[in-house]
């Protein structure tokens, strides 16, 4: 035959089971807190993260608005002002000789206005301060 069981009271079941309460309470809470840590990060990251697409979203806004002269915008027409939205950069490359000019070159993302990706203005300087300027500035 097996042995008797051991009696056990049940004072003693419910001072292991407070005790193992305890701990899992104790853990749920660790556990709680963790969560908690975790998730202020992530909310840190993501303000970090909403600051920076800001700064980034200004300074495209700004270069997508190339015009913002009042007397280069009253030359513009309505049409003309869309086109420029497609302008992605503005180089200019001074000729050798910097007093004899420069050249403007216009870089445009694929558009409905012109078939060209860069538009390239070029202004020369000569004696007695003439301007002549050469360009592919024309709509095509």
């Amino acid at each position: 035959m097996s042995a008797p069981a051991a009696k056990v009271s049940k004072k003693e079941l419910n001072s292991n089971h407070d005790g193992a309460d305890e701990t899992s309470e104790k853990e749920q809470q660790e556990a709680i807190e963790h969560i908690d840590e975790v998730q202020n990060e992530i909310d840190r990251l993501n303000e970090q993260a909403s600051e920076e697409i800001l700064k980034v979203e200004q300074k495209y806004n700004k270069l997508r608005q190339p015009v913002n002269h009042p007397q280069v915008s009253a030359l513009l027409g309505e049409e003309d002002e869309e086109a420029l939205h497609y302008l992605t950069r503005v180089e200019v490359t001074e000729f050798e000789d910097i007093k004899s000019g420069y050249r403007i070159d216009f870089y445009f993302d694929e558009n409905p206005y012109f078939e060209n990706k860069v538009l390239s203005k070029e202004v020369e300087i000569h004696l007695q301060n003439q301007l002549k300027s050469n360009g592919n500035l024309g709509r095509t």
